[in-house]
């Protein structure tokens, strides 16, 4: 039987990825604020050019939690603490081990341009890592992409990297914010503004 299946919430993807992984230790969980990205703000090239130094701005998790990995395996969304208006919990791609090392969930936010199908989703991630399993989610504007497979530091990095070179996939900007955070981090949970949908797999690959 599948560890993955259709309809699956994030949360619960996350969880199956763990299973696999005795010796992980610790997860984190981060709150922040959503609402409508600089690009969606600033849609014209000449609004980017007018508004550039706004770009630079970067808020940090207004709150974090963290949990032991059978913690972690219990946790549901009713357990998560409720938060104020526009604001999500989120899951860091970033696991800690009892030796204290650290590795990463394959995890990114795909932000693909007009015109990009999901099947054109699917081939850039089978191209990327064709020998490896993995789920897409539909997070309501977009598709979230969990891989079942943890990866070093090194790995990660050229993970981030791959993602930018179609140029039409992710946001350069999600992909700086992880860059100067050291992680990925993925939506769990829904607001009632923003992002009402909670992200839940749609495609199995």
């Amino acid at each position: 039987m599948s560890k993955f299946y259709l309809g699956q919430s994030s949360l619960d993807v996350y969880k199956a990825i763990l299973r696999d992984y005795s010796d992980v230790y610790t997860i984190k969980l981060i709150a922040h604020e959503v609402g409508v990205n600089w690009r969606q703000s600033h849609p014209t090239i000449l609004d980017k050019l007018e508004n550039v130094v706004s770009a630079f701005q970067h808020s940090k998790p207004l709150q974090e939690l963290e949990y032991t990995k059978d913690e972690f395996s219990q946790l549901s969304f009713n357990d998560l603490p409720i938060l104020k208006e526009n604001l999500v919990w989120s899951i860091s791609s970033k696991v800690t081990f009892y030796d204290k090392s650290t590795k990463h969930i394959a995890m990114m936010n795909l932000h693909p341009e007009e015109g990009f199908q999901l099947e054109d989703v699917k081939k850039v991630l089978r191209h990327i890592y064709s020998n490896k399993n993995g789920v897409l989610l539909d997070s309501g504007r977009f598709h979230h992409y969990y891989g079942d497979y943890l990866m070093e530091e090194d790995e990660w990095l050229k993970f981030i990297a791959q993602f930018l070179m179609p140029t039409v996939l992710v946001s350069p900007r999600y992909i700086g914010y992880r860059l100067m955070d050291g992680y990925c981090t993925l939506r769990l949970t829904a607001d009632k503004k923003y992002k009402t949908k909670i992200p839940r797999v749609i495609e199995i690959l």
